[in-house]
């Protein structure tokens, strides 16, 4: 099957059951991953990137793409997909060709919001991930941006194949990606708009939690604290 299967009992084991009341949350954990089914949200543990390069990606896995990226990750993003999964969320489609149009289809799947949070004065600030990034020309920030949950793709020996490649997150189109955005947009470097925004985003290590939720509503614009 094209799509990673999560086993059953992979979910049974991560799933931590609530035997606590109601009014506490279900928890889903993995290594450096926590998934909140209260909030329906995916709390990812990340490090802060200053890139010289203009962006491909939000977030890579640690040790891959860090060049173009805003940041990095030990997690891995077959549990990332599982953790969406868990949050009742169910992969779309990458970016791919259709030869019977002879044009390139955008992906498409689930649209989520991302923020990030890091810590200011010993309290918890929060930003949109777009604000994260500004334009390479005008060096405004990036317009609201929704991503899609795609799900990248199983490779021909069964290998989930972001856990490969490392693309967990990207700004523009590829096939192999957790997350994409659901606009067609190239890699080609001479057509890369963003680049990190200095003026919001930490020096690189930076301790930063990435929060992915369902995009039930328009994001946030604005950091909160």
């Amino acid at each position: 099957m094209r799509y990673f299967l999560l086993p059953l009992l992979l979910l049974c084991s991560s799933l931590h059951a609530d035997t606590s009341p109601a009014t506490q949350p279900a928890i889903g954990q993995f290594p450096h991953i926590q998934v909140d089914l209260k909030k329906r949200q995916v709390r990812i543990e990340c490090q802060s990137l200053n890139p010289t390069m203009p962006l491909e990606f939000f977030c890579v896995k640690t040790g891959t793409s860090e060049h173009e990226s805003v940041l990095r990750t030990q997690a891995l993003p077959e549990h990332l997909h599982t953790a969406l999964l868990m949050l009742g969320l169910q992969p779309g489609t990458p970016l791919h060709y259709d030869p019977a149009t002879d044009k390139w289809i955008p992906p498409h799947g689930p649209p989520l919001h991302i923020y990030c949070e890091t810590q200011k004065d010993n309290n918890p600030l929060i930003s949109p991930a777009y604000l994260w990034m500004r334009n390479v020309k005008s060096k405004q920030p990036a317009p609201p941006f929704t991503w899609v949950f795609t799900g990248s793709r199983l490779t021909d020996n069964g290998t989930y194949a972001a856990n490969l490649t490392g693309y967990i997150v990207s700004v523009v189109n590829f096939d192999l990606t957790v997350i994409d955005i659901p606009q067609l947009a190239s890699s080609d470097n001479q057509t890369l708009q963003w680049e990190f925004n200095p003026d919001l985003v930490p020096p690189t290590g930076s301790p930063v939690t990435m929060i992915l939720e369902p995009a039930e509503q328009p994001p946030s614009t604005q950091p909160t604290q």
